[in-house]
């Protein structure tokens, strides 16, 4: 590999999954603040349980999974204690 493919490489892994995941996680704490009415039927709530998801498991599979976790929750949906999955290896706070 050339230098240039290395460093792009590093960047990448150590410089903008980093950001991304943080940029995600403001505009979850963001609609937190000031558009959710905190109606959801599940505990944690759905924004919560998207916030965790990212945490835990990154970008793309925490938004998968958050918004699996939307599309579930619905008027005809039980509710109840719904926890996040877990990635044990891999748990960081970006925020």
């Amino acid at each position: 590999m050339s230098k240039w493919a290395e460093a792009l490489k590093f960047a990448r892994r150590k410089v903008f999954r980093p950001y991304i995941k943080m940029l995600l996680m403001r505009l979850v704490v963001l609609y937190q603040k000031t558009l959710s009415r905190h109606t959801c039927l599940y505990e944690p709530t759905c924004s919560e349980y998207m916030l965790r998801c990212l945490n835990n498991w990154g970008a793309v599979c925490g938004v998968i999974l958050g918004i699996w976790r939307i599309l579930r929750c619905n008027p005809f949906s039980k509710g109840g204690y719904d926890p996040a999955p877990e990635n044990y290896f891999k748990v960081r706070w970006v925020l």
